[in-house]
């Protein structure tokens, strides 16, 4: 039998504890690792949202051909079985668990012809998806929100107040309507069993302004715990009137939408405060598509948007990159915002789908789609409708536990081995119209921290016909943020 020499063994040796160890950045930092599992079918859906439940638990819900489809998985995101369809059509999803592990989805109705289309429901299980009931209106029992106005894109959440039961749980539904567009929330105080009227959120003479007729609503969230338990946080973004009304307002997206803002309200949804968080002037978009808010375990808001701030009113090209907003509350309660801070490596020179957890103060993980491509532009710097057929584009992992310093670093993984997806990613909603234009992946991806502070990105691949579904990355290994609290 032939002897293998000793350097030959060395070799096996180095290269099989160089596998076992976690990859390293090119600042020394350790990456997250990740591993892909596969969820569901994309049965003509995407953009996939994600929930962590108390117990560790995760949720997926997504719309799709046969409405809004449902998945849970108890082995960190390993394997996923299907619950009951909440509803036999849908249009947007969302989802969201409250400190009992009851789980909530937001679904928004088609085109029914009757008064629930296009208003939100709100349905809860009790059995992690096997059965769903929908929170009635004050006015038509049958749909959640019932809005004088055509609404779109429900954002949920829950918190329960000390003492209190599922049955008692206080929860908010977010969403614009197709009127005026201002940004509203409903509120249930009896577990999302009954609605109260819709709140507009919008208050302020500035952000009216900035905000009259078109908005992309970013998410709505409750600080679970601390001083400031029962805070509601709702976040959109806003362009500025002339621009909103010369670009077809609610319809066309074509606005670049500068400008980043939340409201929130200590009175359980009766009024609110807003705030601008962000604006990155006239001709820069930040409608990448969504932005998205999370909370810390603290209760601290952060918000992350993709926007060309690089570009030059003419360009041909932009570069659109991850950037995240952070605040630490101040004296008298309120956010105190610092960055933006750009997450993304210049590997990537397009970056859309913003999605952001948090864990402890100061620690997110930020996940993201991205292309070696510069996106072509329109002259005021908005993605040029076709974008670039030969673009390839991945998942992104984005870490940075030192949000709070003055140098913020990052580490991104690249989460995909391949492209999940090549050609345009059209930025319009439904003004997706352009014949190359692209809009397979829907919308968004999101993002969650496990009870274990590891992270979890959910997205849709639609590369190949063999390939195409909804996936999970879910972290093994490497950093984590911290875990979320739950009341």
């Amino acid at each position: 039998m032939r002897r293998r020499s000793r350097s030959f063994l060395w070799i096996v040796v180095v290269v099989a504890l160089l596998t076992a160890l976690p990859m390293v950045s090119a600042n020394g930092a350790t990456k997250p690792k990740l591993s892909i599992s596969k969820v569901g079918p994309k049965d003509g859906g995407g953009e996939p949202s994600i929930a962590t439940g108390p117990d560790g638990r995760l949720f997926v819900s997504y719309p799709a051909g046969s409405g809004p489809t449902f998945f849970r998985s108890t082995s960190v995101g390993a394997k996923w079985t299907k619950g009951a369809y909440a509803d036999t059509q849908s249009g947007d999803t969302s989802v969201n668990v409250d400190a009992s592990g009851a789980v909530y989805q937001g679904n928004l109705n088609g085109f029914t012809g009757d008064p629930n289309m296009l208003q939100t429901d709100v349905y809860k299980s009790t059995d992690l998806g096997g059965h769903w009931t929908v929170g009635q209106g004050p006015v038509v029992q049958s749909n959640s929100t019932n809005n004088p106005f055509f609404v779109d894109r429900p954002w949920t959440d829950a918190w329960i107040p000390p003492g209190g039961t599922t049955n008692t749980a206080r929860v908010y539904i977010e969403y614009h309507d197709f009127g005026p567009s201002q940004i509203w929330v409903a509120t249930s105080t009896d577990g999302g069993a009954h609605f109260g009227p819709p709140v507009d959120v919008i208050t302020s003479p500035v952000a009216q302004a900035a905000s009259f007729c078109n908005t992309v609503p970013g998410g709505v969230k409750v600080v679970q715990t601390g001083a400031h338990a029962g805070r509601i946080y709702a976040a959109w973004l806003a362009a500025d009137a002339a621009t909103n009304i010369g670009e077809g307002c609610n319809i066309t997206m074509l606005q670049t939408f500068h400008t980043a803002w939340i409201a929130w309200s200590d009175d359980g949804g009766t009024t609110w405060t807003d705030e601008q968080v962000f604006d990155g002037g006239i001709g820069h978009d930040a409608s990448a598509l969504f932005a998205d808010l999370t909370l810390d375990n603290q209760g601290n808001p952060y918000v992350a948007f993709g926007d060309d701030l690089t570009h030059e009113v003419g360009q041909t090209t932009g570069d659109w990159n991850m950037y995240v907003m952070a605040s630490q509350l101040d004296a008298t309660g309120a956010p105190s915002w610092s960055g933006p801070f750009q997450a993304n490596t210049s590997a990537t020179k397009t970056n859309f789908f913003p999605a952001i957890t948090a864990g402890n103060p100061g620690q997110v993980d930020v996940a993201y789609i991205g292309s070696s491509s510069e996106e072509p532009t329109l002259p005021y710097g908005k993605p040029q409708p076709g974008g670039d057929p030969n673009a390839t584009w991945n998942v992104f992992f984005a870490q940075s536990l030192n949000l709070t310093s003055a140098a913020p670093t990052w580490t991104v993984t690249q989460v995909t081995p391949s492209p999940m997806h090549q050609g345009d990613v059209c930025t319009l909603g439904i003004f997706c119209v352009d014949p190359s234009s692209n809009r397979n992946l829907l919308d968004f991806i999101d993002v969650s921290v496990g009870t274990d502070g590891r992270g979890h990105v959910v997205y849709t691949n639609d590369i190949s016909a063999s390939a195409e579904g909804i996936y999970a990355a879910n972290q093994t290994a490497g950093p984590t943020i911290g875990a979320p609290v739950f009341g």
